[in-house]
């Protein structure tokens, strides 16, 4: 199981801006000019690939694709946020990926021209995406080699979060490995304050909690209620809020030095 971190620097203080938010009155092309696999592109290129792209709108649990699927295209997020889900034996399914603002989402099946191994679902409210058409993304290869460059540091950057994901799995406890879980997706998320709050504007179940650290769902539901009595961290329709930054990261690296 993979769990790939958006990239981007999303942080703010003492919530001045949402954000998730941040993005959403940028023009399509500033947006691509911030994708690391469109890293370099001269403006004039951003522009007509803006100009050939559309931008879709999805609310939560909408699919933008499902598993086997082909792509047709390069996908870019917009605002909001896109998760990834693969199908999981016994009717469970796994999230492998969460991607916020400038994240391209598929680009590995789109560049090695399979199906999707994945279903991709708006995981906000609303999630906007941008999508290039394929053919158009093949002429801009060919016009500019040094794309290959940029999508190989693009997924190269992917394969590095991947450390994160090995940071919560191998952290120790359950109650360990939700806390390097929580601290990881607030350092990439989260909103502080100055009251020493944080929020992280991601909304997961339960269950998607329980199978992003590999245990069972009771188990999560017992652990966030106890972080929830002991003022550690609430939950809130929107996410998460971590009222205690250093107790959880406390509990993260204790397991973390054993």
């Amino acid at each position: 199981m993979t769990f790939v971190y958006a990239p981007a620097d999303f942080r703010h203080c003492n919530g001045q801006e949402r954000p998730l938010l941040e993005f959403r009155h940028m023009l399509p092309e500033h947006i691509l000019a911030r994708t690391k696999v469109l890293a370099g592109l001269d403006s004039p290129t951003l522009v007509q690939l803006a100009a050939a792209s559309t931008t879709r709108r999805y609310t939560r649990g909408e699919m933008l694709w499902r598993a086997g699927d082909q792509p047709h295209g390069l996908a870019v997020v917009a605002q909001g946020l896109v998760k990834v889900v693969r199908p999981a034996p016994k009717g469970r399914s796994t999230i492998c990926g969460l991607f916020g603002p400038t994240e391209s989402v598929g680009d590995v099946a789109f560049v090695r021209n399979i199906p999707y191994p994945g279903d991709a679902i708006a995981a906000t409210d609303i999630a906007t995406v941008i999508e290039v058409p394929g053919e158009v993304v093949s002429r801009c290869f060919e016009r500019h080699p040094e794309m290959g460059l940029s999508l190989a540091k693009g997924l190269a950057d992917k394969l590095c979060t991947l450390h994160s994901k090995i940071d919560v799995l191998s952290a120790g406890s359950v109650e360990a490995r939700l806390a390097t879980l929580l601290l990881e997706l607030n350092d990439k998320l989260g909103d502080d304050f100055d009251t020493g709050e944080s929020r992280i504007p991601v909304a997961l179940s339960r269950r998607e909690l329980a199978d992003l650290v590999s245990t069972a769902l009771e188990t999560a539901i017992r652990t966030m209620s106890r972080w929830e009595r002991h003022g550690v961290v609430s939950t809130r329709p929107e996410g998460f809020v971590i009222k205690d930054v250093s107790e959880l990261e406390r509990l993260a690296g204790r397991a973390a030095a054993s």
